[in-house]
């Protein structure tokens, strides 16, 4: 197959500039004659932004594109059924596009490329896979006459865009109209038709960018999944593999209604997240401020500028307020110490306003907390960290109780998390110093059941070691550990037959 080499754009207007007359000339629109991705700015356009994300959040997750039959059953489609769904849930979305492609128009046209094409007189095609009905608004404010458009269709688009932008140009121009054009575009997608014309322009407009839609708005663990931890896929693997259970068995377990407390828990955890997330942004522009070599994500810049809303914040008020109400299900509004000393001001409190308080208090005072750990120097934030992780698990006290099985549990879990930083930061607080090699999970229980052990062989009381929420808890730790234990119980052996320890 030829390859096409890339051309300069000082080079692809000289040919424009001398093409004759009986040139059809095929521009390319996304990221050519417009200087943005069409498809990309019209879903960016959706509103309420924040549903808009949503949306395209949910196709991404259940992937509908490969749901097709055969040929159709690609990423080629994915645009169409984004554009698709987009306009049929959010109809108003194309009402919007209507004003906003005038000022797109406007502000990212291809000028010198439009100056160009403007002063010749050879046929002008706009061939795209971009939509006719996104495109079309905005061309009708460009100052460019052209003979044809060919685009994808709305309903149709999967057809289209399977096709590709040759098939689509072979069903409107003749075979020697094509073997004579002239094409330009930025895309190495069209190399097949970029093989089949007299005159190939593959070109990168300097000041061509595509910009991802809605990149600019917030969602709960957004800066965390792709910033802090990208690629880690800790949503998944921390969040609700380890934290959620960690959190359902410590508080839920001896709720009254243990179904609507887990719910209750779980929206709490999304409303401690969006707060405590702020703080690893604000790490990260501490970082950038004041360290010579900041340690920092190529995404940080492209989404620190949502940290600074009060997004988040609303966000965490609208799940706390939802975890507030299930919690009221599952076993009634209290608050989990004693106020005996002020109960009498209390009582005229609306016990879920009350409630509700009582979790925002916990939640300036966790972001108080970062706030200090991150504008400490490195040596003081090692020991605040054991505060912060203290905040991060106990902090739900402040909305439920818990029992001595439950605070075992959870200080277990902050005590060896604590060791393995202090560890980290004491080794030289580079990543290759974090004890990698150390079985967290499997220390875990240990310590859980030294804790309890500890716990009950001072109260002279083992029923602790009776209850079942002890043994649910250590079939937990046993599954969370089971690779570990299995690697242990492997290297056990007599000094004997190991061999390490022989002196030689």
């Amino acid at each position: 197959m030829q390859m096409i080499d890339q051309i300069q754009k000082s080079e692809a207007i000289r040919l424009v500039e001398t093409a004759s007359q009986n040139t059809p000339i095929i521009i390319d629109f996304d990221e050519t004659l417009f200087l943005r991705n069409s498809t990309a700015e019209y879903l960016d356009s959706l509103r309420p932004r924040t549903l808009g994300l949503l949306l395209l959040k949910f196709l991404y997750l259940i992937e509908p594109w490969n749901w097709l039959p055969g040929r159709f059953k690609n990423s080629k489609v994915q645009d169409w059924f984004l554009v698709i769904a987009s306009t049929i849930f959010l109809p108003w979305t194309w009402f919007l596009w209507q004003k906003k492609a005038r000022l797109l128009a406007k502000r990212h046209q291809n000028l010198e490329l439009l100056a160009t094409v403007s002063n010749i007189n050879s046929p002008i095609i706009i061939a795209t896979i971009g939509f006719n009905f996104i495109i079309n608004p905005i061309l009708n404010h460009m100052p460019i006459k052209y003979d044809r458009v060919v685009g994808c269709r709305f309903w149709q688009g999967f057809k289209d865009r399977t096709e590709g932008k040759l098939l689509m140009l072979k069903k409107v121009l003749s075979s020697e109209q094509l073997k004579s054009a002239m094409v330009i575009t930025d895309s190495e997608d069209d190399l097949p038709l970029l093989q089949e014309v007299a005159q190939p322009c593959l070109v990168i407009w300097p000041s061509a960018e595509y910009i991802a839609p809605l990149q600019n708005v917030y969602l709960p663990f957004l800066y965390l999944e792709k910033v802090k931890r990208f690629g880690q896929n800790y949503l998944a693997k921390v969040i609700i593999w380890e934290d959620l259970p960690l959190l359902l068995l410590a508080f839920s377990w001896q709720a009254n209604n243990t179904i609507w407390h887990g719910f209750s828990i779980v929206l709490f955890l999304i409303s401690f997240w969006c707060i405590y997330e702020i703080g690893y942004y604000e790490n990260d522009l501490v970082a950038e401020k004041y360290e010579e070599k900041p340690n920092l994500s190529s995404r940080y810049y492209q989404y620190k500028e949502i940290m600074k809303t009060w997004n988040p914040w609303v966000w965490s008020l609208i799940f706390a307020v939802l975890g507030d109400i299930c919690l009221s299900k599952a076993e009634g509004v209290t608050i989990p110490f004693n106020y005996e000393l002020i109960s009498a001001q209390l009582e005229s409190f609306n016990p879920l306003l009350l409630h509700l308080i009582c979790w925002i208090v916990f939640l300036l005072a966790t972001r108080f907390c970062f706030w200090s750990f991150n504008y400490l120097n490195k040596q003081t934030r090692t020991w605040l960290y054991l505060l912060l992780q203290s905040l991060r698990y106990y902090g739900f006290i402040a909305v439920t109780p818990t029992n001595l099985i439950g605070t075992s549990l959870l200080s277990s879990h902050i005590l060896c998390h604590s060791m393995l930083y202090l560890v980290y930061r004491y080794g030289g607080g580079n990543a290759e110093n974090w004890p990698k090699q150390v079985p967290r999970a499997m220390l875990r229980w240990f310590v859980f059941m030294f804790i309890l052990s500890a716990i009950a062989i001072g109260a002279r009381d083992l029923s602790l070691w009776l209850n079942l929420q002890t043994w649910a808890i250590m079939v937990w730790c046993v599954l969370q550990d089971r690779r570990q234990i299995l690697k242990f119980i492997s290297q056990i052996k007599s000094v004997v037959k190991d061999g390490s320890n022989q002196v030689t």
